[in-house]
């Protein structure tokens, strides 16, 4: 069973798609295959616009989603503490899912990386 929150984003993502010209571009592979590519537009050091496109669980979906949606309007600072802790605050998650939630989770922080 899903948290409700998951539910939602995967039925319901937010957020997808991609940018053209974007400032910045990161993007993870799992070992099972599953790939985030996030596209973000950075003006005055504020994320102005947050997309991706996901192939993986319902989980990496949901979480990519979360992280689009808050990210829009934050400071570079505010995107840098985006982590597994933040995330739990959105719902709970077994070692199990770890690797979805790192998918989404490690192609965000590879766009702001350079910032």
């Amino acid at each position: 069973m899903y948290p409700k929150i998951v539910m939602e984003h995967f039925l319901h993502p937010k957020n997808v798609g991609k940018i053209e010209n974007p400032t910045s571009t990161g993007s993870f592979t799992s070992i099972s295959g599953g790939k985030a590519v996030f596209y973000l537009n950075i003006e005055n050091s504020i994320a102005k616009d947050v997309k991706y496109q996901v192939a993986g669980c319902p989980f990496a979906i949901a979480v990519c989603s979360i992280i689009s949606e808050y990210a829009l309007g934050k400071s570079i600072s505010e995107l840098k503490e985006i982590s597994k802790h933040f995330l739990s605050a959105y719902f709970d998650f077994t070692d199990e899912q770890e690797e979805c939630i790192n998918l989404a989770l490690l192609a965000f922080l590879e766009s702001i990386k350079d910032f």
